[in-house]
């Protein structure tokens, strides 16, 4: 039976993918929303901090094309936990959309809610 640390380092990083998932598709904002902690902050590339304090701003920030990747590839992931119920994803991001690539780092600072499940508190990208 895998020990507590490793099953907190599988459930975030499934997050991390089901949030990198919700952030290339078609329309990530309600996906993302239902991801995150209601005070999560988010820092994205050439845009104002949002959070999900203004939901109606959140969503138009969000609006397609944003992220809207033909795909995109996780690397050099790192998994930290921070304590039972917190932990932080970092890691490249290489994207693709009609032959157009996007470069970052990204950074998702994720806490376990009083309902068991993991949600956003902050998530950052830099370009590289």
């Amino acid at each position: 039976m895998p020990d507590i640390h490793d099953r907190i380092r599988e459930d975030l990083m499934n997050k991390e993918i089901e949030l990198w998932t919700a952030l290339t598709s078609a329309e990530p904002a309600p996906p993302i929303i239902k991801l995150s902690n209601p005070e999560a902050n988010f820092l994205f590339p050439k845009k104002e901090v949002l959070t999900l304090q203004d939901e109606r701003r959140f969503r138009k920030a969000l609006r397609p094309p944003f992220h809207r990747f033909d795909s995109y590839e996780m690397l050099d992931v790192r998994l930290i936990i921070i304590d039972l119920m917190a932990g932080t994803v970092t890691c490249k991001v290489h994207a693709l959309r009609d032959n157009k690539k996007y470069r970052v780092t990204s950074h998702t600072t994720w806490s376990q809610a009083s309902d068991g499940e993991w949600r956003i508190v902050t998530h950052q990208e830099t370009r590289i």
